[in-house]
């Protein structure tokens, strides 16, 4: 559930090799270390083609076409795993299929269902630059109703979930509320909040494709994105907070896509990507936590002690997690959202 570019889908090309052979990946942006490619290539000889989407709503309809893509596996969250399951659209492989997949910690297996494997996990919070904000934010209302000189310096998201989740979370609402009165309220709280907006845009997005990145002061954010805006921006500034009234515990999940022409080998590259060694690997590089038990015992000490990635048991006790939603209510909370960009491109 990581990162974005900016808003047109781009088709990376990573470590072209001489081989024929070709995995293809619809991925957010730098979700995927580059040296555990590099390793995967060396191994087999087969390349990895990464086709990128900046929030769930295109990744949904690239794989609808996933064949005119040519895609072979898919990064995508735990519902949106469990409905294009369903659908018969994408499925996971077997312990059989993929030895590895026996590392997985089993809360989080229950999290991604029985159609994808669980891919990294985090919770949802904010970022801050320490040189623009002098002290940390403590509540969502710091992003929901910012003080005046975050005026133009907030940056938030273009998604039915996620824009809502920091009104819901500051008034103790479930994020899921089907309540026309919740989501009308939280409705209200984000047209309030609009003027201090500075992009619906992911922040690593913004950071990355406009001029006017140095303006963003507060973001929201997924844990270990601090790491990259970082790194985009040169500097240590950025930091990351789960409010105090709780946060959403995510689950990236992977699954192939039914009908890929190359079904074993997606199946070798989930069972390599789980490899303990790979696993803990990647988590440290991309600055996220893995799902991959086994993977623990070779993650550095202090990497695995960072509160942002391993949260500790008293915000895990206050996060809550996606649920399926209905027709009704993604069509409202589109209503709800359209309405809000709407308002802000007319400013």
């Amino acid at each position: 559930m990581l990162y974005r570019y900016g808003t047109a889908v781009l088709l990376a090309l990573l470590s072209p090799l001489a081989s024929a052979e070709k995995l293809t990946l619809l991925n957010w942006e730098a979700y995927l270390a580059p040296d555990v490619i590099e390793q995967w290539e060396s191994e087999t000889g087969v390349s990895v083609e990464q086709v990128y989407f900046d929030n769930d709503e295109r990744r949904d309809r690239m794989m609808v076409d996933a064949s005119r893509h040519n895609i072979d596996l898919v990064v995508l969250d735990e519902v949106a795993s469990r409905l294009f399951g369903e659908r018969g659209v994408s499925f996971a492989p077997s312990v059989e299929q993929a030895p590895n997949l026996n590392h997985i910690d089993p809360r989080f297996q229950q999290q991604c269902g029985e159609h994808s494997i669980p891919y990294m996990w985090g919770t949802l919070g904010i970022a801050y630059r320490s040189d623009k904000v002098s002290l940390p934010p403590t509540s969502w209302s710091a992003l929901v109703r910012p003080a005046p000189e975050m005026n133009g310096h907030i940056g938030m998201m273009d998604d039915g979930t996620d824009m809502l989740a920091p009104a819901l979370l500051m008034r103790d609402q479930s994020i899921n509320s089907a309540s026309r009165e919740v989501l009308q309220t939280a409705f209200e709280d984000l047209k309030q909040q609009e003027p201090a907006v500075l992009t619906y845009d992911y922040a690593i997005t913004y950071l990355q494709s406009r001029p006017e990145a140095n303006e963003l002061y507060m973001a929201l954010v997924y844990s270990g994105d601090q790491g990259v805006l970082n790194e985009i921006s040169g500097s240590e500034h950025w930091q990351y907070v789960v409010p105090d009234e709780g946060s959403i515990l995510w689950a990236d999940c992977l699954a192939i896509i039914r009908g890929s022409e190359h079904e074993a080998l997606a199946m070798r590259f989930i069972d390599f990507l789980n490899r303990p060694d790979i696993a803990a690997r990647n988590a440290e590089s991309l600055w996220v936590a893995t799902p991959n038990s086994a993977a623990l015992e070779l993650i550095d000490p202090e990497f695995r002690a960072d509160l942002t990635i391993y949260p500790p048991p008293e915000v895990m006790a206050k996060s809550q997690i996606y649920e399926v939603l209905s027709d009704d209510n993604v069509m409202l909370r589109k209503r709800i959202t359209g309405a809000i960009r709407k308002l802000h491109d007319a400013q």
